[in-house]
Formats: C-alpha cells, structure tokens, sequence
C-alpha cells in the first residue's frame, strides 16, 4: 500500500503595516506602489501602480482594499494637515535572495535563505546593518522574519505539482539506472519549464524549491521534503513615542512640548516651544479622518481616547528637518489615588518629574480642588530646584464631602525658566497636572439621642437630665448636641456645655459605635410644662432629636414661701447667687427657718426680672404674716 501525505500547508506572505507620509512611495521588486494625494474631504487615497511601462491610477476610500496579483492595499486612517499620514497595510509574496523591498526611507534587501534562516541588510539613507535574527528593530521599523518554511512533506505521484504563491514544482519523471556500482535512482523535477535531477538520497535547489528526495517507489511515487527558499518579512512602523496624557498635562517630543488642553469632543492639543509660546494646535480625534498636529518636524496623532478623556497619543520625529534645539523645559505631573469613603481622609500622590533638558528652580505646586472636597493638608509645596529626570512625590490629604465618580482637583505648578529659556528676560512656566478622578463610596452618618429625666418636678427643685448620644453610623464627622432652654427654667451645666443665648452647646467627636452620656441640672422658677428641645446636628445636616416636657407643680398642703435675693453685676457667661428663704408654718408653738443657697449660671434679664418680682411679693407676705403672728399674741 503506498502511503500518500497532503500538503502542511502555506506560511503567510510577506506585509507592511503602519503609517505613512502622502505623497510615499513602496517598492516590492518591479512593482512600485504610490501614494499621490490624499482627500480632506472622505479621506479618499490616490494610488498609482507602476510596473515596467504599466502605470494604473485608483482611488481608494477609508475601509477598502486594493488587490493587484499577489499583492493587496488595505487603507485604515488619515490624519490631514500640512503633512498628511496614511495608515495603511500591504500584503505581497516572499522575498527571494538578491531582491529588495522599500518602505518609507528604509531599503530591506534579502541577502541569502537557507536551512539556519534568512540573512538581511536594511538601510536607511547612509546607515545600515546586517541581520539574521527573526525579530529586530532598525530606526523606525521592527522587522519579523519567518524563512526557509516547509510547504511539503511525503508522497508525490508522477505528474503531481507542488505549488507555493504562484511558484510551481512538478516531479516529471524517475529512473532506475543499473551500474556496476549498483542501481542509481534519479528524480526530475520540472520548474518553469527547465528539468532538474535529483538522485534518491541527495538534496538540492530547483528554482525557488529546496527538495530533498527520500524514497523512490518504483518509478511513479517519490518521498521528498519541500522548502520554499524565500523569507517572510513583516515590517511594522514603530513612533518614536507614544505616550498617554490626561487633560493639562504636558510631554516633551524632540525639542518640543506637546500640552493636553482639553477634552470636549475630541483632545484639543497645541505643540509649543521651550518658552511655552504656542506653535501649532490642532483638534484631534480618533476617527478614521482626523487632524494631524505637525510642526518642524513633528508629528502627533491621536490613537485612542478613553470616557474620562485620557488620551493616547503617538508622535514621529523627523530629525533632519527639526531646528537645532536642546534646551527644552518640562514638569510631567500625575496625581493618583485609590480612591477613598465619604467623610473619610485619604491620600492623593502627587508625582513630579523633570522630563525636560534643563534645571527648574523655584517651582511652586498648588492643589486646586474641584467640587466639594476639603484640603486636609499637602495643599502647596515648594522645590527649590529639580533637575533633568528628577522625580518627587508628595502626599495631599483630601476630605471628600460626596460619594460617586467624582474628579477632586489637580495640580499646578510654576517654575522660573532657567535663563537660556527665558524668553523676553524673566519668564514662568506653567504646568498643569490630570484631573485626580476617584470612585469615593458612600458613608452611612448616623447619630442616635436618649435623654432621661422625672415627668415632674416641683417649683424651685433642680431636675436632673440625662444626655446619651451614640455614635451609630460607620464614620466620625463633627457633631453638635444643642439643647433649646424653655423660659421659666435655669441651668446648672456639664464643663462640656457652652452657651448660646438660651441655647447650650456640647461639642462631640465620637468614633463609630462609641457614646456619651452628658448632664444638666434644670431648676424651674415658674410652672408649668417646660419644652427642652434636644438635637444632634452635624456640618451635612440634624442627625437625630427629641423633646423633653418637664411638668413643674407646685407643693399643695403646709404653705411654703420663698424670698428670692438675686444679684445682677455678674459677666454676661457667670454665674449669679440665689437665696431661697422657706417659711413653714406648723401646728407647733415654734417656727423653722431653713436657708437654701444654691450658685446656678447667669440667666436672661427677663428672667431676673420675674425673680425680683417674686421676691418682692413673697417678702411682703412673709412680713405680714409676722405682723399678724404678733397681733394674734398680744
């Protein structure tokens, strides 16, 4: 039974891929590929074939591909302006030794495939080098080389082809040759209509074939091994930089600075020179057709461009046709965090680094808040000098009053530019940092109020009031217990209690979870129902609150009178000195005196005048019964 093994397969072609300036040109061989002009209008692209005396124009639109033999042009991008770049990628066959191919300014010539792999020379201009690895960059370029590949492996009947991109191997014939030294078995192969042998055992090059001749069975099947001596090259522009900004930020590109102005539809962008005076500017966009930020030499494009406005861009720097500049200032600042919890403080990093070619000396940083976060600390910081590559880091901590997608600020900085900067004479630049954007998670405030105290209490006793606030939420803010005094009542206060008018204050700072208990001892001068009104207010509103009715009475039974002796030049916040004289009259021949004096805090005018008015009456009183006790004796 004879075995017969299909083909492995082909190995892909050849391709180019990346951007490239209109009018270009690509040389594959005899085929020269075009790049005339480009629209403004829909992007349209103008190619022009040229092969030997042939030449064909097209237009091709963004999205399309131009197919033309074994070699196709897809075209992706462009981004317009004074210079104008086409993204682009073409497919095209193996390159075989002794040919070359071009791309931009770059030549790459294939010097030599065999079994260990391909070797190559690229040149630009008057540089160049040799390369036998299957992965390298040269300038601008990275170059993949697949070489050598298999295409066939096993059994192939007479008359059988074996084909690889357009290129044809037919095995015609065999014999079997009887000498004195044994039998010779000979293999031809045909290639383009030219004959080759092979003897059963060796190895050799037809054409663009490596056939290796294995096994002869009888004279109509043959095992061979099929190499293609070609070289799959993949060519890939590669920018010179490319970077990622937030809006305000700033990047060094060659002896330029290019500033993130801002985010509204696309990233607005100006290129400016070492004094910060603006060059160029221009709208980018990420969309098959956009502008293209040029200026001496440099170019900026916009590849892609997040929700938040965080940009990627990239830039290509043609050397030779940018002014001789080295001096160039520039601070690359970021701010970051990881985020924080309502009321909570956190930490903002803030990075500064010197990515310019020059000292920067008194550079003032500020951090400009946005919306509603309160600066804790780290708000300004000074550098007397940071040097080129010099990087600093310093905290701001930040106090958020609100939970969400929230952006918290950024960073400015001024710096003196140094003198051979110093456009005009004294010169500052200006430096902007990203917007510092978070996720903050909400935070549960939550005060609980118990209050104790006697339903009822008699005229002229003290009360005392019981106060327990608990911290119940899952975070700590300021908080005030305020208690709203009725009239006809004094007070005797906790040292944690300050006044306000007939309002008292006690201010809080309680952990989650922990309480305190706080006391006041009212005495009431009139009767009545008395309203204390109690309340847990914080900065973000009242927590919680609830009210007191104390009932005042009076004693019913043996008469009781009180002579009230109040003094009155005492500081607005003192105290004044009440004396309480009680007359009790019994069934006994003798009379009790008790005295009473108690210090209680200074309260409002009309109450001391309702307290003279007291005294006066109930001192006449006591004095008439006396007279009427003696009358009675007599």
């Amino acid at each position: 039974m004879i075995l017969l093994f299909p083909l492995i397969g082909r190995v892909g072609a050849s391709s180019f891929t990346g951007w490239m300036s209109v009018p270009g040109v690509i040389t594959l061989e005899d085929t020269i590929i075009e790049l005339r002009d480009v629209s403004f209008d829909d992007g349209s692209l103008m190619v022009v074939l040229l092969n030997g005396s042939t030449s064909n124009t097209f237009i091709v639109k963004l999205g399309e591909s131009l197919t033309f033999g074994q070699t196709s042009l897809t075209y992706f991008r462009v981004l317009a302006n004074s210079e104008s770049l086409v993204l682009i990628k073409v497919n095209f066959s193996h390159v075989f030794p002794g040919q070359n191919v071009t791309f931009v300014d770059y030549t790459i010539s294939v010097l030599s495939v065999d079994s260990s792999g391909a070797k190559l020379r690229v040149s630009k201009g008057n540089e160049s080098k040799e390369f036998t690895s299957s992965d390298f960059t040269f300038g601008d370029i990275r170059v993949k080389v697949s070489a050598y590949p298999k295409i066939f492996e096993g059994y192939l009947k007479r008359g059988q082809d074996v084909s690889a991109y357009g290129h044809i191997l037919t095995f015609s014939n065999a014999t079997v040759e009887n000498t004195t030294g044994g039998f010779i078995e000979t293999v031809f192969f045909t290639y383009k209509n030219n004959t080759y042998p092979i003897e059963v055992g060796k190895e050799a090059n037809v054409g663009v074939f490596h056939v290796k001749v294995e096994e002869l069975v009888g004279v109509d099947y043959v095992k061979v091994v099929v190499n293609f001596i070609g070289a799959s090259i993949d060519v890939e522009t590669v920018p010179d930089l490319t970077f990622m900004l937030s809006p305000g930020q700033t990047q060094k590109v060659g002896p330029y600075i290019i500033s993130y102005d801002y985010y509204f539809g696309g990233a607005t962008v100006s290129l400016r020179n070492s004094c910060g005076e603006v060059l160029r500017s221009a709208k980018l966009s990420a969309d098959p057709i956009s502008a293209l930020l040029y200026y001496g030499g440099a170019a900026v494009g916009l590849e892609s461009i997040a929700s938040n406005g965080t940009a990627t861009f990239f830039a290509m720097v043609d050397e030779t046709k940018i002014p001789s500049v080295d001096k160039v200032a520039n601070l690359l600042i970021s701010v970051s965090s990881d985020g924080g919890k309502q009321y909570v403080p956190m930490t903002a990093m803030v990075t500064v680094q010197n990515t310019g070619t020059v000292d920067l000396s008194n550079v003032s940083l500020k951090f400009v808040p946005e919306g509603d976060v309160e600066i804790l600390s780290g708000e300004e910081l000074f550098l007397q000098r940071i040097r080129p590559s010099e990087k600093k880091t310093f905290e701001v901590k930040l106090l958020p009053h609100r939970s969400g997608s929230l952006t918290l600020g950024h960073v400015e900085a001024e710096a003196v530019a140094p003198s051979e900067l110093a456009c005009g004479g004294y010169t500052v630049l200006n430096f902007r940092s990203n917007d510092l954007q978070v996720s903050i998670e909400p935070s549960n405030i939550s005060y609980e109020l118990s209050v104790e105290a006697p339903n009822q209490v008699p005229i002229y006793h003290p009360a005392l009031i019981m106060v327990t606030v608990t911290n119940t939420g899952d975070v700590s803010v300021p908080a005030n217990l305020t208690v709203a005094l009725p009239q006809g009542v004094a007070v005797g206060l906790d040292d944690a209690f300050s006044s306000r008018g007939d309002i008292m204050i006690a201010p809080l700072s309680l952990l989650s979870g922990e309480n305190v208990t706080l006391s006041l001892k009212a005495i009431p001068y009139t009767e009545g129902t008395k309203e204390f009104i109690f309340r847990i207010e914080t900065p973000f509103g009242i927590m919680d609150s609830t009210v007191l009715n104390l009932d005042v009475t009076v004693s019913q039974g043996n008469e009781t009178t009180a002579t009230v002796i109040e003094t009155t030049a005492v500081p607005s916040n003192g105290t004044v000195t009440v004396t309480e004289t009680y007359t009790t009259t019994e069934t006994q021949t003798f009379e009790t005196t008790v005295t009473n004096v108690q210090t209680v805090p200074y309260t409002p005018t009309s109450a001391k005048a309702m307290w003279g008015v007291l005294g006066f009456v109930l001192g006449a009183l006591v004095i008439i019964a006396l007279a009427w006790y003696q009358a009675k004796k007599v």
